[in-house]
């Protein structure tokens, strides 16, 4: 048996070398996997090029412009960009890495910088546990690798993920020393985890703690070494639920500023409203016989392409929903679990302070693997937080951490048995074998796939973007890939949000889609589909296909090769853009009147300014998606916002000539802005309150 190492911690001399070598393992362990984005490359699939880039591209523009956005304007007819939150507008990372950087290196570095994060943050946790230094590098190896490098096509994974091994340790920190500055830095670290914006694997995070405070409280004296006091009563101990509480209360109310923007948008999101039937819960889920995965990974990643199709083929036991390969992935390589169940050994029975906290994880990591079943999504839907996500297979995050981290305690067994050279052998084998694992795995089981040259390098090259940016008003597209014709800084149309605003779901306002678009999308539309296009203010149409050359409604202005476009669709064929006769465009009288005229004077993605001239009262519709937060002012005096056709601005404009301002004004940000700036305020008290304290534990 090896010795309780968490005393290494304390020490004044080894951190520094052995944190060196996790930092240069870290990086080195970056260029292997992703050396194409180290060289200026890239990554494309999935949701990359359809959510992230198209988010970010906006974000880095109006930074550059000196805007902090909070309301995308390309994206549809509009989505309020906070609320959504996965452009993660207030993360400080983001902040600073799309204000210094181009999008692709900025989305490089934060991606890279994450890796590196997480591999350390994953280390500081094996450490406490009592691990080796090499026991830590496999247990990040298989946690960082294992999860997160086949979900590379999900950003808020690793961007959100990495906070579950950082907030952990600092709770089991707190725990054993009982000094207030631990929770000081939990606060902190779970605002860093909400600020991004996705937040399920925060709510994961939130339950592991949850779990880990109350077996602190009942377990404390199998959970601390010997040398510590002796144990209070379960009465007093309860108590010391309150410093987590107060840290997690806290870590809220810090990413307010996001937090409550977001909750805003729930209430009137595809979740919450009739339309909301389209979001399973179930979706992504593990199917039970695919947790044999973890084992025999052979038998299922040999024929990656026919995946999906297994796994969507149910079988006895298997939840009724659907699911894909990247969310069901559970895997942390077969040495490691190798080691992992020899851990067991000891495990199943522990004995020591450092069994029982392991033995422990081990338990929330089966529960955790039984949740991703999708088994208890029947029981557990309507309680707080379970129902608002999808994807149950994310739950196997805390499994693969505890998998990982008895992996570790099992190359410390190993090695004991082991003479001093032969062992140090078994560890660069192993280390070895289960890189090259974790690389074939992850180039198989995803996506996303690097690419040398990206195509976010080629914006400026668009000739869709020529054509289109300086028309007045902005134009619209109608496009396929949902969001991706957005980066060329074009506004488009059909959308894709995982949080949106429930018109866009709702198929009574939504495209009316015809038997025939299956054959011939973007190249014929019945009389009904041009209506809608019109309606929705829709000025042009890209497609892969030239419009009918007998339709006189939709006329060809443009074909060839679009280096930016054709590149992130991965079409090699022509695109043709047309233009769409009669639409009404950005804006338009509801009843045009001889002498009725509307000037664009400018506009932003939070203020739109009008100059307007109608002989008779009428209405003036904004075909921009209408919001409560949306403000507008006739001649400088508050006017009544009007919703047109169930989902346009409008506003009724008396006889005359009118200046006609529209302003973003979000009333959740705004109290959010004021709750995170309180936050601050009682976190840095907090803080200098609690460094002061150092040598005095919370009672």
């Amino acid at each position: 048996m090896l010795p309780d190492m968490s005393s290494e911690t304390d020490s004044p001399r080894r951190p520094l070398p052995r944190f060196f070598v996790i930092f240069l393992v870290a990086i080195a362990l970056t260029m292997w996997f992703w050396l194409d984005l180290w060289l200026g490359g890239g990554l494309i699939g999935g949701d990359i090029y359809t959510y992230y880039f198209p988010q970010k591209a906006f974000y880095a523009e109006q930074l550059a412009e000196g805007i902090l956005p909070t309301w995308n304007n390309l994206v549809g007819h509009g989505y309020p960009l906070v609320a959504e939150s996965q452009t993660g507008a207030y993360y400080p990372p983001n902040l600073l890495l799309y204000s210094l950087l181009n999008v692709n290196t900025a989305y490089n570095v934060s991606h890279l910088l994450h890796y590196v994060l997480g591999f350390a943050a994953m280390a500081l946790l094996a450490f406490e546990l009592g691990l080796s230094l090499p026991a830590a590098l496999l247990a990040s190896l298989a946690f960082i690798y294992g999860w997160f490098a086949p979900r590379c096509c999900l950003e808020w994974a690793i961007v959100t993920g990495i906070y579950l091994p950082l907030n952990l340790w600092l709770l089991i920190r707190f725990f054993r020393s009982r000094q207030g500055r631990w929770l000081w830095l939990l606060a902190g670290s779970l605002c860093l985890q909400l600020l991004p914006g996705h937040y399920h694997l925060a709510f994961i995070t939130l339950l592991t703690l949850g779990g880990w405070s109350l077996a602190e409280v009942f377990l404390r004296g199998r959970l601390q070494s010997k040398e510590s006091s002796a144990s209070p009563a379960i009465s007093h101990r309860l108590k010391w639920l309150a410093g987590p509480a107060v840290a997690v209360a806290l870590g809220f109310m810090l990413a307010s500023v996001q937090l409550l923007p977001t909750w805003s948008l729930k209430q009137n999101s595809q979740r919450e409203t009739s339309s909301s039937a389209d979001f399973d819960p179930g979706y992504g889920h593990i199917p039970p016989r695919y947790l044999s995965q973890i084992i025999v990974p052979w038998i299922w990643y040999a024929d990656a392409v026919e995946l999906s199709d297994r796994l969507n083929r149910k079988a006895p036991l298997d939840f009724p929903a659907a699911t894909n390969p990247v969310e069901a992935h559970l895997y942390l390589g077969v040495l490691p679990c190798l080691l992992a169940i020899y851990a067991g050994i000891w495990l199943f029975r522990p004995r020591t302070p450092q069994e029982w906290s392991l033995a422990v994880l081990g338990i929330f990591g089966l529960l955790a693997a039984i949740y991703a079943t999708g088994w208890l999504i029947p029981w557990f839907q309507h309680l707080p937080g379970f129902g608002f996500f999808r994807g149950s297979g994310r739950f196997g995050l805390v499994t693969t951490l505890a998998a990982a981290l008895w992996a570790g305690y099992g190359l410390d067994q190993l090695r004991s048995k082991l003479p001093k050279d032969l062992g140090i052998l078994v560890i660069a084998v192993m280390g070895a074998v289960t890189l090259i694992d974790l690389s074939l795995v992850s180039q198989r089981i995803t996506y996303a796939f690097m690419v040398a040259e990206t195509p976010l390098t080629r914006i400026e090259a668009s000739p869709v973007r020529q054509m289109l940016k300086s028309v007045t008003p902005p134009a619209r597209l109608f496009a396929p890939g949902p969001n991706l014709p957005t980066i060329t800084g074009v506004a488009a149309t059909p959308v894709y949000l995982g949080l949106g605003p429930e018109e866009y779901f709702n198929p009574e306002l939504t495209y009316p889609v015809s038997e025939d678009d299956a054959d011939s999308p973007w190249q014929t539309f019945t009389a009904e589909q041009l209506s809608w296009l019109r309606d929705a203010g829709v000025t042009h149409i890209l497609g892969f296909r030239p419009p009918a050359p007998d339709n006189p409604d939709v006329r060809l202005v443009w074909q060839g090769i679009d280096p930016l476009l054709n590149a992130a669709w991965g079409r090699p064929e022509p695109l043709y853009l047309s233009e769409v006769a009669n639409s009404r465009g950005r804006v338009a009288w509801s009843d045009p009147q001889a002498g009725a005229e509307v000037r664009w004077e400018s506009g932003t993605p939070h203020q739109i300014k009008l100059s307007a001239t109608t002989p008779v009262p009428q209405k003036l519709v904004l075909t921009e998606l209408y919001n409560d937060d949306w403000k507008v002012r006739i001649d400088g005096q508050p006017a009544e916002a009007l919703r047109i056709g169930g989902m346009f601005r409008g506003v009724e404009v008396p006889a005359g000539e009118h200046s006609i301002h529209w302003s973003y004004e979000p009333t959740a940000l705004r109290v959010g802005g004021l709750l995170s700036i309180a936050g601050i305020t009682i976190w840095l008290l907090f803080g200098a309150w609690s460094l002061r304290r150092t040598d005095r534990p919370i009672s």
